[in-house]
């Protein structure tokens, strides 16, 4: 088991290097998200997509520079759009 464990890491050092800050990113992300993913309910595991999480990113923008109508609430913003 301990060889193939090395094997698996040589492999992986392997694999990264070279690669762009960008990408080493990616793979960071990656790894954070297996040892997250046996706590994360597989019915949610889009929200912890990178497309996913962009999104987010965007609406918090959008909220911080008050292009958002309304509190966030449906009720709230079906008032906003009768007005």
């Amino acid at each position: 088991m301990t060889d193939l464990i090395f094997q698996y890491k040589d492999e992986l050092l392997s694999e990264i290097e070279g690669l762009s800050v960008e990408k080493l990113k990616q793979v960071i992300d990656f790894v954070c998200f297996l040892k997250a993913k046996d706590t994360i309910d597989p019915s949610q595991s889009y929200f912890w997509t990178e497309k996913w999480q962009n999104m987010e990113n965007e609406a918090d923008i959008d909220k911080k520079a008050g292009k958002i109508l309304g509190d966030g609430t449906l009720k709230n913003l079906l008032d906003e759009l009768n007005k």
